[in-house]
């Protein structure tokens, strides 16, 4: 059996912790239960950023504590196709993918709804796990243990620049202040519903001029030396938007001119994946 899960990117720099998008760029997983023992092999571009597999085996036993079923033992096989800590969802698609093995090994007894509720529960926040499931563009909601979200399919390619160096996301978050000036907050309320209204519209590119954010992103790029020269090299280029991929450090701009940047490791052109996970067997 095979499971692919999309990388996905988050915050669209203003919806913060709400706007997620699934891109046409997969991590593919092979898994069959013909064994004795668990055992996990990584290949693909990314293999080697992989420090070890424990966020797998970290996932069975969320979902063993969770549901009382026991994950048997399963032979694993990943392409990692999505760069490692690089902002773009490797670790939610991890998650769920072992929350899809993990739910196949005992019995199928767990809705989508159930598994995105463990992967919302295991990841922290809703908006790179939930679009890894459905696809499209995910504005999300999550107080407590209540989650809701709404999906639209739309037709928008993007460009991704990812350096050479990664950044913890846990380690980011703790960098974000308690409190943020009022006009601030304003300023992001403003611009994501409009980034949303443009979408309901159908302007997709249009909403694109309303990523602008002041609640999260300075305070990432001004607390990590290379990641603010990476982005300023990528300003002076004078995009017409650009946003920082989740917590980073990828950054998505529409810029062509790539000389001078320093620290690029790759380019990835890529496309709005509107189904999300592709399960086949």
């Amino acid at each position: 059996m095979k499971v692919l899960v999309p990388a996905t990117t988050t915050n669209l720099g203003a919806g913060f912790d709400v706007f997620g998008l699934a891109l046409d760029l997969f991590n593919e997983v092979e898994f069959s239960f013909d064994t004795k023992e668990t055992t996990i092999e990584s290949t693909g571009k990314y293999a080697s950023d992989l420090k070890d597999h424990n966020l797998f085996f970290e996932v069975f036993r969320f979902f063993e504590r969770k549901t009382g079923y026991r994950v048997p033992p399963v032979r694993i096989k990943q392409t990692c196709n999505i760069p490692v800590s690089s902002g773009l969802g490797s670790s939610a698609a991890v998650i769920v993918a072992a929350l899809h093995i993990a739910n196949e090994g005992t019995g199928r007894n767990l809705s989508r709804e159930d598994l995105m509720k463990l992967a919302v529960e295991l990841e922290g926040h809703p908006d790179n796990v939930v679009p890894a499931f459905t696809g499209g563009l995910v504005v999300c909601y999550q107080n407590g243990s209540h989650l809701d979200f709404e999906k639209f399919e739309i037709d928008l390619s993007l460009t991704f620049f990812v350096p050479n160096f990664s950044m913890c996301t846990n380690e980011m978050r703790k960098i974000l202040p308690e409190k943020v000036p009022f006009e601030d907050a304003v300023f992001n309320i403003k611009n994501s519903c409009q980034f949303l209204a443009k979408i309901a519209a159908g302007k997709i590119k249009e909403a694109l001029k309303y990523v602008g954010d002041r609640l999260h992103q300075n305070y990432r790029i001004n607390g990590n030396k290379k990641m603010k020269e990476f982005v300023e090299a990528i300003l002076s280029k004078n995009p017409e938007y650009w946003f920082v991929s989740g917590s980073g450090p990828s950054v998505c701009s529409n810029i062509n001119d790539f000389e001078g940047i320093p620290y690029l490791k790759d380019v990835l052109k890529l496309r709005v994946n509107n189904r999300g996970m592709i399960v086949s067997e």
